[in-house]
């Protein structure tokens, strides 16, 4: 299990999403997939959760360039 952090690594994982984004496009929502199933089957649970915090900060970022970021969705 995961220790608790003396900071909120959601900040470095937002940084991490935002390059692999500037670095790979598209490429990295399948990357991030990758990673997230070998993660999975290595049975690594810290790992995993890294992993799925950097896949949803791509899709936030996502949603914020197609939507916008003044958007109101209902």
């Amino acid at each position: 299990m995961q220790q608790p952090l003396p900071f909120d690594p959601n900040i470095y994982y937002g940084i991490v999403a935002e390059n692999l984004l500037k670095n790979f496009g598209s490429h990295a929502f399948f990357m991030s997939d990758q990673a997230l199933q070998k993660m999975k089957a290595l049975g690594d649970d810290e790992g995993f959760d890294i992993w799925l915090s950097i896949h949803e900060h791509l899709n936030a970022k996502a949603t914020e360039a197609i939507v916008g970021e003044e958007a109101v969705l209902h």
